[in-house]
């Protein structure tokens, strides 16, 4: 093991996991962590994520990184394959660090930012002395954030890769007056997130205050376009541009994915009253 080096300015570390709360997974990657450098500070960003589900990891890690600041060291752990051939990764930009599995949930992130070197992470020192085959989260990817904050040069960690895992990110388009996107994500109040961006809504014509028509799962909606969910009567359904920056459905005081039988992956076409598509 090597020598420990103190860390001369606090780091910020973001956590990220689908472990949950009940147990003691995401404590010992914290206890991990702290022990190799006490000086760093861990917020979480969440353990929520669905179980196995890389495809939320990746957004919610991508959504949440852009109000971190320079310097923050990521993990993110959603990793359904946990101790078979994927690959352990750092992915380094000129803002911030992204440690994880090999299996897309760091690519969007690190990739908004600009990925400068990405690293196959091999150096067995800089890991656990023991390493448990289902529990990389604490053993491998816990101690290299503890070495990275105090210093240690991800060059020494591994080997240069280029070829590491990108998801498919589904684009909404614009196409004969209507657009068509899909749901992204759905949070924790269910509203639903789009793959609309907001300049789609301004090429298209689409503006605040007019109502729309919204195919989901074959049924046709009528609602409004709001700048906020208090422009429409409670219970009632509504499309608006979020936290996300992107295209929302939404119930004020209500859950649109439950409303709507909305999952990921649902197309959603919008279009204007008297289009057909």
């Amino acid at each position: 093991m090597p020598r420990l080096r103190e860390a001369r300015t606090m780091v910020l570390i973001g956590l990220l996991s689908d472990f949950g709360l009940k147990d003691a997974y995401v404590a010992q990657m914290k206890a991990v962590i702290l022990s190799l450098s006490p000086s760093a500070a861990i917020v979480d960003i969440s353990h929520e994520i669905a179980r196995h589900n890389v495809h939320e990891g990746m957004f919610v890690l991508a959504s949440a990184a852009p109000y971190f600041p320079s310097g923050t060291i990521f993990l993110a752990v959603v990793d359904p394959e946990v101790g078979g051939p994927r690959r352990s990764l750092l992915l380094e930009t000129g803002k911030s660090k992204f440690v994880g599995p090999d299996n897309g949930i760091l690519a969007l992130a690190a990739e908004k930012e600009g990925v400068v070197r990405a690293y196959h992470l091999t150096e067995s020192m800089y890991f656990a002395g023991e390493i448990s085959p289902t529990f990389h989260g604490r053993d491998i990817f816990a101690h290299v954030i503890g070495h990275l904050a105090n210093g240690i040069s991800p060059i020494l960690m591994g080997q240069p890769v280029s070829d590491y895992v990108r998801l498919k990110i589904s684009e909404a388009r614009l196409e004969g007056g209507a657009i068509r996107g899909k749901a992204a994500h759905i949070d924790c109040f269910g509203n639903v997130v789009t793959s609309i961006h907001p300049e789609l809504l301004e090429r298209g014509g689409f503006k605040f205050g007019e109502r729309l028509k919204i195919r989901i799962n074959g049924k046709m909606r009528d609602i409004l376009l709001c700048r906020t969910y208090s422009d429409v009567a409670s219970g009632e359904l509504l499309a608006t541009v979020g936290g996300h920056g992107l295209l929302e459905l939404a119930v004020n005081q209500g859950d649109a994915a439950k409303l709507t039988g909305v999952q990921v992956g649902t197309p959603i076409i919008i279009q204007r009253a008297g289009l057909s598509v």
